[in-house]
């Protein structure tokens, strides 16, 4: 039998009150634990024995278990623990809390319908506002009308956005469903579909995110809405589409998993470019796989045209870059070692790529590092065939065995001597013959040591070392990769690293010379300067210079300054003599206020080119929104003007994807 308590105030005498005052605690001692499931407390409690019910009125307090209901007045029918709840309705447990005028609820199941109600969940700060809600489960609730939004949220306000619709039905944990849904900002409807789909504190769930708005100078307008598909918990599908309204539409799809021994991505897009009356395709894939000990792995990046990233590339660093690569590899270790077999293909994305040397295949073998008595000895060795359209072509063997011996505690001294055997077997030699070869060794030794002083308020370190590479004449080969450049050398080099640690900032500086004895009467070589400050404000700085020449050949510079406590301004530099490049960079990240912030970035050619890339990115956050709005200018050429770009993301937090039909 549950418990309930509760007192009068009225026609009840003074004896009376005494008795329920004194007995009311002995009839709580002597019920079992069990029977404290419900308790009732108000100023006003009848007990109806037929019915098996209690009305309570004034202040009414319903404890359940872990939840409790709050109204003006209630009535609860013992045996079913049904519950009729009238006038400022206030309940609350472990995941919701709802404020209704009427509710009807069985606190054991707690199911029923409420009338006017606000429901609040906790988790994922979820709130739903619907004139007759139904409670179909704990975690189930359907509404004939209803509002969703994750705003903080009151009966009489209207959210800053919010989604209406029918037939609304919310699992709490898994998903939001309604027809006939209206987006409104304010109230104000914005935008109409009728059907939605939307998680409710769930990562992973099928639908749309939200789209991208945007506007070009020469592409046009841009819609791009994307389609999220959660096909399980370990594969998903995302669908694109970029509608320009002055060049076509472009399409793409990417498809995404992950197990025990595989994960992998693969990307695949379609533009049709009415304008430049291209296809454009782009094409990228990364796939791992483990068997035992063995791994392998794909890594594919592919376009069809040099000009795509030009074009079509958001970011700066898409747009400049130089080769795309793609790789593949199957390794297996071997005690102490690992053999692989190993496959690259580079598409040249400025000049024509059939100059550019495919490594198809590479077969490798490598030894680990291992001792041999006061000697340490590791090998690389491979077999590689290297293919293109134009000039050399061929097969080439490499092995490269090294010993290495170091010694001294004061003065470390590390010493090494590698052999090196290349052969190749070459098509279209000319000048080279078709079967030459190489054999030589390289030497190596450097030394170095440190010396540290800890004053009162610093602490000052100096590093100075000198190391010496020689390698003996050699004859010319053909230029396939890095292992050609193995040449006659004889170089020996010198450094000192100077540094200052103070309590709140330090200063580094790194002074290198190296003279080249093999380059007749002028032996130094390039003079470098790296220099680094860090504290108040960070300065980073490099040089080059030659003194054969009596030039500078590189300078680059940085300042990043915190100009207030959320605002860094930054400025750069970059020069290069042998390349005329002379480019100014800078920019500033700020957070403004509480909602809004501002990152700007700005790149100039001083070299003729004026203005390059810039870019603007505003953000303002809401309780439960933010707006991004990006603008950026991209350089043209000679035949086309610069490209201005304006796009806006919206982002609803709380609800990543938005499904619309």
């Amino acid at each position: 039998m549950k418990q309930a308590r509760g007192y009068r105030r009225e026609t009840i005498g003074d004896y009376l009150l005494f008795l329920i005052f004194i007995l009311l605690p002995i009839t709580y001692c002597l019920l079992p634990a069990s029977s404290w499931a419900t308790t009732i407390t108000a100023d006003h409690l009848e007990y109806f024995k037929e019915e098996d019910k209690y009305v309570a009125t004034g202040n009414v307090r319903i404890e359940e278990k872990d939840s409790v209901l709050n109204a003006d007045k209630a009535v609860l029918y013992q045996k079913t623990s049904d519950a009729e709840a009238i006038g400022n309705v206030i309940f609350e447990d472990a995941e919701t809390f709802i404020n209704t005028e009427r509710a009807e609820l069985n606190l054991d199941t707690k199911t029923g319908r409420l009338y006017n109600a606000v429901i609040f969940f906790k988790k994922g700060n979820y709130w739903v506002n619907g004139e007759n809600v139904q409670k179909i489960k704990e975690d189930h609730y359907y509404a004939n009308t209803a509002t969703f939004t994750t705003c903080d949220s009151e009966p009489s306000s209207s959210p800053d956005w919010c989604f209406k619709g029918s037939d609304v039905d919310i699992i709490v944990g898994k998903k939001f469903t309604a027809k006939n849904v209206t987006y409104r900002v304010k109230g104000l409807p914005i935008l109409y579909s009728p059907y939605a789909w939307a998680p409710v504190k769930a990562e992973r769930e099928t639908g749309f995110l939200f789209p991208v708005i945007g506007n070009s100078s020469t592409k046009g307008f841009q819609f791009s809405p994307t389609f999220f598909w959660a096909i399980d918990e370990s594969k998903d599908a995302t669908f694109y589409l970029d509608y320009y309204s002055k060049r076509g539409i472009g399409t793409g799809i990417e498809y995404r998993y992950l197990d025990f021994n595989d994960r992998g991505r693969w990307y695949i897009y379609h533009l049709k470019d009415r304008e430049l009356k291209k296809d454009f395709y782009e094409f990228k894939g990364m796939h791992e796989h483990q068997l035992g000990d063995i791994k392998g792995y794909v890594d594919i990046n592919y376009v069809n045209h040099e000009d795509f990233y030009k074009k079509y590339g958001y970011k700066r660093d898409l747009r400049i870059q130089r080769f795309l690569q793609s790789t593949g590899e199957i390794s297996a270790p071997l005690p102490n070692s690992r053999l692989y077999l190993l496959g690259q293909y580079w598409i040249d994305l400025k000049e024509s790529n059939a100059h550019v040397p495919q490594r198809l295949p590479e077969l490798g073998y490598v030894v680990n590092p291992v001792n041999l008595g006061p000697l340490m000895f590791m090998m690389s060795s491979s077999f590689t065939n290297f293919s293109r359209e134009k000039e050399i072509r061929g097969q080439r063997v490499d092995i490269n065995p090294t010993l290495s011996y170091s010694f001294g505690e004061t003065i470390p001294i590390f010493q090494s001597l590698s052999l090196r055997e290349t052969a190749y077997n070459l098509k279209n030699e000319t000048p080279y013959k078709s079967s030459p070869h190489r054999e030589t060794f390289e030497y190596r030794a450097n030394a170095l040591t440190r010396f540290i002083k800890h004053y009162e308020s610093f602490t000052h370190i100096i590093q100075p070392s000198v190391s010496y590479t020689f390698i003996p004449e050699t004859h010319q080969l053909p230029v396939f990769d890095s292992t050609e450049l193995f040449d006659k050398t004889s170089v020996a080099s010198f450094s000192i690293y100077n540094n200052l640690a103070f309590k709140n900032f330090s200063l580094a500086a790194t002074v290198g010379q190296s003279l080249n004895f093999n380059a007749g009467d002028r032996p130094l070589s390039l003079t470098t300067l790296n220099a680094s400050l860090r504290g108040p404000f960070t300065l980073t700085f490099d040089a080059s210079y030659d003194f054969n020449k009596g030039k500078t050949e590189t300078i680059n510079s940085g300042l990043s300054v915190k100009v207030a406590d959320k605002t860094t301004v930054s400025i750069g530099e970059r020069y290069a003599r042998a390349s005329k490049l002379m480019q100014y960079t800078a920019g500033i990240n700020s957070v403004l206020t509480k909602r809004w912030s501002v990152n700007a970035n700005i790149w100039y050619d001083a070299k003729g080119a004026g203005l390059r890339d810039s870019t603007l990115k505003t953000t303002y956050t809401q309780q439960c929104w933010a707006v991004n709005i990006l603008l950026t200018r991209k350089p043209g050429d000679n035949i086309r003007p610069p490209e201005y770009n304006f796009l806006v993301f919206i982002e609803l937090k709380g609800v990543g994807i938005l499904k619309v039909l």
